[in-house]
Protein backbone atom coordinates (compact mmCIF):
# COMPACT_ATOMS: atom_id res chain seq x y z
CA UNK A 1 0.00 0.00 0.00
CA UNK A 2 1.10 3.58 -0.96
CA UNK A 3 1.83 6.18 1.66
CA UNK A 4 0.79 9.54 0.96
CA UNK A 5 4.44 10.65 0.32
CA UNK A 6 5.12 8.17 -2.17
CA UNK A 7 2.11 9.07 -3.93
CA UNK A 8 3.64 12.50 -4.46
CA UNK A 9 6.79 11.28 -5.53
CA UNK A 10 4.73 9.30 -8.41
CA UNK A 11 2.62 12.04 -9.25
CA UNK A 12 5.78 14.05 -9.52
CA UNK A 13 7.47 11.22 -11.71
CA UNK A 14 4.64 10.73 -13.95
CA UNK A 15 4.23 14.66 -14.25
CA UNK A 16 7.85 14.37 -15.10
CA UNK A 17 7.50 11.71 -17.73
CA UNK A 18 4.26 13.40 -19.48
CA UNK A 19 6.59 16.73 -19.93
CA UNK A 20 9.26 15.37 -21.58
CA UNK A 21 6.99 13.74 -23.96
CA UNK A 22 5.43 16.71 -24.95
CA UNK A 23 8.62 18.24 -25.05
CA UNK A 24 9.76 15.63 -27.48
CA UNK A 25 6.53 16.72 -29.62
CA UNK A 26 7.15 19.99 -29.66
CA UNK A 27 10.78 19.48 -30.86
CA UNK A 28 9.53 16.92 -33.42
CA UNK A 29 7.34 19.84 -34.68
CA UNK A 30 9.67 22.65 -34.49
CA UNK A 31 12.45 20.18 -35.97
CA UNK A 32 10.33 18.94 -39.42
CA UNK A 33 12.61 20.00 -42.25
CA UNK A 34 11.52 23.05 -44.38
CA UNK A 35 12.74 23.08 -48.35
CA UNK A 36 14.09 25.94 -49.80
CA UNK A 37 11.36 27.45 -52.22
CA UNK A 38 11.80 26.41 -55.82
CA UNK A 39 10.53 27.33 -59.34
CA UNK A 40 10.89 24.35 -61.88
CA UNK A 41 9.58 24.53 -65.76
CA UNK A 42 7.09 22.46 -66.22
CA UNK A 43 6.06 20.65 -69.85
CA UNK A 44 3.52 23.22 -70.94
CA UNK A 45 5.68 25.81 -70.53
CA UNK A 46 4.78 27.54 -67.90
CA UNK A 47 6.92 27.77 -63.94
CA UNK A 48 4.96 25.65 -60.98
CA UNK A 49 6.16 26.72 -57.61
CA UNK A 50 7.47 24.93 -54.41
CA UNK A 51 5.80 25.28 -52.23
CA UNK A 52 2.22 26.37 -53.72
CA UNK A 53 2.15 30.35 -53.29
CA UNK A 54 -1.88 30.41 -53.08
CA UNK A 55 -2.08 28.73 -49.98
CA UNK A 56 -2.68 25.08 -50.83
CA UNK A 57 -0.93 21.78 -49.46
CA UNK A 58 1.55 20.58 -52.42
CA UNK A 59 2.39 16.53 -53.01
CA UNK A 60 5.71 16.17 -54.82
CA UNK A 61 6.67 12.89 -56.44
CA UNK A 62 10.04 12.36 -57.74
CA UNK A 63 10.37 9.87 -60.53
CA UNK A 64 12.49 8.96 -63.20
CA UNK A 65 11.34 7.78 -66.69
CA UNK A 66 13.94 5.01 -66.31
CA UNK A 67 12.36 3.53 -62.70
CA UNK A 68 9.44 0.77 -63.68
CA UNK A 69 7.90 1.51 -60.43
CA UNK A 70 7.75 5.18 -61.39
CA UNK A 71 5.97 4.84 -64.61
CA UNK A 72 3.59 2.27 -62.98
CA UNK A 73 3.00 4.71 -60.55
CA UNK A 74 1.67 7.76 -62.52
CA UNK A 75 -1.24 6.47 -64.13
CA UNK A 76 -2.03 6.74 -59.73
CA UNK A 77 -0.65 9.84 -59.43
CA UNK A 78 -2.86 10.71 -62.25
CA UNK A 79 -5.95 9.68 -60.35
CA UNK A 80 -5.29 11.24 -57.39
CA UNK A 81 -5.00 14.76 -59.16
CA UNK A 82 -7.93 14.07 -60.90
CA UNK A 83 -9.38 13.95 -57.63
CA UNK A 84 -7.94 16.34 -55.35
CA UNK A 85 -6.18 18.80 -57.74
CA UNK A 86 -8.68 21.47 -56.81
CA UNK A 87 -7.69 21.36 -52.97
CA UNK A 88 -3.86 20.50 -53.45
CA UNK A 89 -0.77 21.09 -55.91
CA UNK A 90 0.18 17.99 -57.57
CA UNK A 91 3.56 17.76 -59.45
CA UNK A 92 5.59 14.79 -60.72
CA UNK A 93 9.16 16.18 -60.71
CA UNK A 94 11.53 14.08 -63.24
CA UNK A 95 15.23 13.70 -61.90
CA UNK A 96 17.68 15.66 -63.59
CA UNK A 97 19.42 12.84 -65.89
CA UNK A 98 15.85 12.42 -67.73
CA UNK A 99 16.28 14.14 -70.62
CA UNK A 100 13.18 17.01 -71.78
CA UNK A 101 12.19 14.81 -74.94
CA UNK A 102 11.85 11.47 -72.52
CA UNK A 103 9.44 13.29 -69.90
CA UNK A 104 7.40 14.49 -72.86
CA UNK A 105 7.11 10.65 -74.63
CA UNK A 106 5.67 9.35 -70.86
CA UNK A 107 3.44 12.27 -70.73
CA UNK A 108 1.89 11.93 -74.28
CA UNK A 109 2.23 7.75 -73.74
CA UNK A 110 0.57 7.51 -70.40
CA UNK A 111 -2.04 10.82 -71.41
CA UNK A 112 -1.18 12.40 -67.99
CA UNK A 113 -2.67 15.81 -67.09
CA UNK A 114 -0.55 15.99 -64.10
CA UNK A 115 2.04 18.83 -64.05
CA UNK A 116 5.69 17.32 -64.76
CA UNK A 117 8.32 19.52 -63.96
CA UNK A 118 11.97 19.14 -64.81
CA UNK A 119 14.66 19.51 -62.12
CA UNK A 120 17.08 20.79 -65.10
CA UNK A 121 19.81 21.79 -62.26
CA UNK A 122 19.05 19.18 -59.69
CA UNK A 123 17.74 22.02 -57.10
CA UNK A 124 14.57 19.70 -56.15
CA UNK A 125 16.73 16.07 -56.11
CA UNK A 126 19.14 18.15 -53.93
CA UNK A 127 15.87 18.46 -51.39
CA UNK A 128 13.75 15.31 -52.08
CA UNK A 129 15.71 12.17 -53.76
CA UNK A 130 19.37 13.38 -52.73
CA UNK A 131 19.86 9.30 -52.25
CA UNK A 132 18.43 9.71 -56.03
CA UNK A 133 16.01 6.78 -54.91
CA UNK A 134 12.89 7.02 -56.79
CA UNK A 135 9.74 7.02 -56.60
CA UNK A 136 9.78 9.25 -53.63
CA UNK A 137 6.65 11.31 -52.43
CA UNK A 138 6.50 15.00 -50.27
CA UNK A 139 3.56 16.40 -48.83
CA UNK A 140 4.54 19.88 -48.23
CA UNK A 141 2.15 22.79 -45.84
CA UNK A 142 2.36 25.92 -48.15
CA UNK A 143 4.98 27.53 -46.00
CA UNK A 144 7.47 24.27 -47.23
CA UNK A 145 7.64 22.09 -44.18
CA UNK A 146 7.31 18.64 -45.22
CA UNK A 147 5.04 17.69 -43.59
CA UNK A 148 5.48 13.60 -44.25
CA UNK A 149 8.03 11.77 -46.89
CA UNK A 150 8.01 8.20 -48.05
CA UNK A 151 9.80 6.22 -50.44
CA UNK A 152 8.74 3.37 -52.61
CA UNK A 153 5.69 2.91 -54.77
CA UNK A 154 1.78 3.56 -53.38
CA UNK A 155 -1.92 2.68 -54.29
CA UNK A 156 -4.23 5.10 -54.63
CA UNK A 157 -5.94 3.79 -51.32
CA UNK A 158 -2.35 4.43 -49.47
CA UNK A 159 -2.01 8.36 -50.91
CA UNK A 160 -5.65 9.04 -50.21
CA UNK A 161 -4.90 7.62 -46.53
CA UNK A 162 -2.20 9.65 -46.00
CA UNK A 163 -3.33 12.79 -47.44
CA UNK A 164 -6.95 12.86 -45.80
CA UNK A 165 -5.62 13.75 -42.67
CA UNK A 166 -4.31 16.93 -43.05
CA UNK A 167 -7.50 18.01 -45.79
CA UNK A 168 -9.71 18.15 -42.64
CA UNK A 169 -7.49 20.20 -40.27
Amino acid sequence: MLVSGNKLKYALALLLILSAGAGVLVWAKWSAKTIAPLSLPVLSGERIHLPDQRGKLTWVNAWSSSCAACLHELPTLEALHQEYGERVQMVAVAMPYDPPNTVMEVQDRLQLTLPLALDLDGQAARQFAPDLMVPSHHLLDPTGRVLLSVKGELTLAKMRAMLNPYLTR
